[in-house]
């Protein structure tokens, strides 16, 4: 066994008596602040130490997401001692890079990753598990940011953001935004004007990363138990059926051909102010800031059978490196950077939705409407499942959705096809 090896596992023995012997006093329980819940200038991490000479190295995308996490390894230096260096590593890469940067001992104690690569993540065994802080970030945290950032019910992530998209709105068109899609569709019979290319409503109708929402506001799903189920696929199940068939309805106010909507076409259309509402997210703002009218964003419209439509969402979060030598530092940075007086200022830096429960009505959160609606829409949402499964449902159900849309094809007959199609995918990928 090696000097650095024995060294670790002392510590690790000490910290786990010392924990222990903190829970037996019945006493202190009520008053123990919880692992991970972290307090500025408080320097409790649920009584947590790094280890002893701990530095460590994060990876994160370029932009303000890296001048936040540069902003908080100053501030966790100076309340814990830990020398923390940021390097510019996109998150959409952090996995791949990690495969050969983790086992040679050069990779990243943290990383930003998204969460749909989770699954490939941990299958390489490049994730350790969020042990030290799993009851209080179950307690704390969105549930749907929690099931993103695990892995067949495991907890590895700690959430800074949560993505999702919603519905915009020009208000010159629209004095309030739509509660129901029944309103849209009452609306388009007096807007609508295909020849102007004006259109009451717009979407990118052969994504399923949109489209989605209607198939799961109806009870339909990818794979069941959360998304980690690749057994259990639910695309063709009677919910979903009974969703593919209201979202095949809206042609009457849409009727393109779905190579004729895409998001580029879109975009153009709501920001000429003829197309009234769209589903969009977050990046759509930055596009609006020039046009000649006041818009809003809302939660999308309830369905006919009076349930949200279920967004699909995608969760940025932190995950600490299996290979790291410095576990109980890098777990402790990335609760740090996860706590809720951090993730508020990460919302100021970066616009980028907190998951956090308790954020919720937070002035600087509820205070700007459109990022309230986001958030609210959010609380609606299923991450995208994260399991390499998920490769082999795209390109099928993408498919499925323009036989549906542009051949008026049977709903059943389509989405059951598409099944066969993702299960012999997944059979040949074995």
């Amino acid at each position: 066994m090696s000097k650095r090896l024995l060294i670790t596992l002392v510590i690790v023995v000490l910290f786990s008596f010392s924990f222990l012997a903190g829970c037996t006093k019945k006493d202190n329980l009520s008053t123990q602040p919880e692992q991970g819940h972290v307090e500025q200038g408080s320097n409790k991490q649920g009584g947590a130490k790094p280890e002893a000479g701990a530095e460590l190295l994060v990876w994160e995308s370029k932009g303000p997401e890296l001048d936040y996490l540069k902003a908080i390894s100053a501030s966790f230096e100076k309340e814990y001692g830990v020398k923390v260096k940021v390097e510019v590593v996109p998150a959409i890469d952090s996995v791949k890079k990690l495969t050969t940067d983790g086992p040679a001992g050069i990779g990243a104690d943290v990383f930003s990753a998204p969460h749909d690569q989770l699954g490939n993540a941990v299958t390489a065994g490049l994730v350790l598990q969020n042990d030290m802080f799993n009851e209080s970030m179950r307690n704390e945290f969105m549930s749907s940011a929690i099931d993103g950032v695990s892995y067949k019910g495991v907890l590895y992530g700690f959430p800074t953001a949560i993505d999702t998209y919603a519905l915009f709105y020009n208000k010159k068109l629209l004095e309030k935004a739509p509660k129901t899609y029944e309103e849209i569709m009452k609306f388009a019979e007096t807007y609508n004007d295909p020849k102007n290319k004006k259109y009451a409503f717009m979407w990118d109708v052969r994504q399923l990363y949109q489209s989605y929402s209607f198939l799961a506001g109806y009870g339909g799903y990818v794979f069941g138990k959360n998304g980690t189920d690749a057994t259990d696929i639910g695309l063709n199940s009677t919910k979903a059926i009974e969703g593919a068939k209201f979202f095949q309805s809206l042609k009457k106010i849409l009727p393109l051909n779905i190579n004729d909507i895409n998001d580029n076409i879109i975009t153009g259309l709501f920001q000429e102010g003829k197309t009234a509402a769209v589903i969009n997210g977050p990046w759509l703002m930055a596009g609006l800031s020039k046009v000649n009218f006041e818009y809003g964003v809302a939660p999308l419209p309830l369905l006919p059978n009076g349930e949200h439509p279920q967004s699909f969402s995608g969760i940025r979060a932190l995950y600490v490196n299996s290979y790291t030598k410095y576990p109980v530092a890098a777990k402790m940075f990335a609760s740090y950077a996860t706590s809720k007086e951090n993730l508020i200022n990460r919302f100021k830096m970066t616009t980028q939705l907190p998951p956090r429960k308790d954020l919720m009505n937070d002035p600087n959160i509820k205070n700007d409407a459109n990022a309230s609606a986001f958030l609210e829409q959010a609380n609606y949402s299923t991450p995208m499942p994260s399991i390499p499964e998920m490769g082999n449902v795209w390109v099928p159900a993408g498919a499925a959705l323009a036989s549906i849309w542009n051949d008026n094809g049977d709903p059943a007959t389509v989405l059951n096809n598409a099944v066969e199609q993702i299960k012999t995918a997944m059979k040949t990928k074995k």
